[in-house]
């Protein structure tokens, strides 16, 4: 029987154990002699890297996504324009009552600025993003009223997530498509929705299925809102 030689021992176990070393993330203390403990080095090596991992992991920065002080004007939201839907979730509907009464005191005060039913901002509202403040679409209109970037600009929003800022644009600019179309209620939601230049194209509502449908269900929803009385 034939028995390796003490050096090609030695070898072998220094070519496993660099093998082994090639697979994990922190090098291991081996000495070069074959009487090291390999099981107590692997075993301190393994500790190591848990070690690290878990302290990785409970220094990494955690979100607060909670409102802090709901219905009031400090949130933990930031109040700038951004892709909040990436970072923060829907508000729950209780969170959204909490809000409802500073969301029904902008609706109140900007339909009278402008002579509009405070019913028809709110059936707006309603079909646009459901009373959600941070609501993003996927062309990029923000907030309660989904204001386009460039319309918001041009409305003078500087915070199209701030709920005042954003359904003041809303309403005046809902108010601009009835003032140029005579009235038209029909007209103007389809000009708010698919834009105005879409409503002169086609001298009347866009043939197109989410414009029209849109029309339908803000109609509907303000009639709804027209048969509870106050709300």
């Amino acid at each position: 029987m034939n028995i390796p030689d003490l050096p090609n021992i030695s070898s072998l176990l220094k070519q496993k154990i660099a093998e082994i070393q090639s697979r994990l993330p922190v090098k291991m203390n081996v000495p070069s002699g074959i009487t090291s403990d390999f099981d107590q080095e692997l075993s301190k090596a393994s500790a190591t890297y848990e070690s690290a991992a878990a302290l990785a992991e409970s220094a990494a920065p955690v979100i607060d996504i909670e409102p802090s002080t709901v219905g009031s004007t400090k949130t933990r939201f930031p109040l700038v324009s951004g892709s909040y839907e990436s970072v923060y979730p829907r508000l729950s509907q209780t969170q959204i009552n909490e809000l409802m009464p500073r969301i029904d005191a902008a609706i109140n005060t900007y339909a009278k600025q402008f002579g509009l039913d405070p019913k028809l901002i709110r059936a707006v509202i309603k079909e646009e993003s459901g009373f959600q403040p941070f609501a993003l679409s996927t062309s990029g209109a923000m907030g309660l009223m989904q204001l386009m970037p460039e319309t918001a600009k041009g409305l003078g929003v500087t915070d199209a997530y701030n709920i005042e800022q954003n359904i003041l644009g809303g309403t005046q600019y809902l108010y601009y498509q009835l003032k140029s179309l005579d009235n038209d209620l029909e007209l103007a939601l389809a000009a708010y929705n698919a834009g105005p230049n879409a409503v002169r194209k086609y001298g009347g509502i866009p043939p197109y299925t989410q414009t029209q449908n849109y029309v339908k269900k803000v109609l509907n929803t303000y009639e709804m809102y027209k048969s509870i009385g106050d709300i």
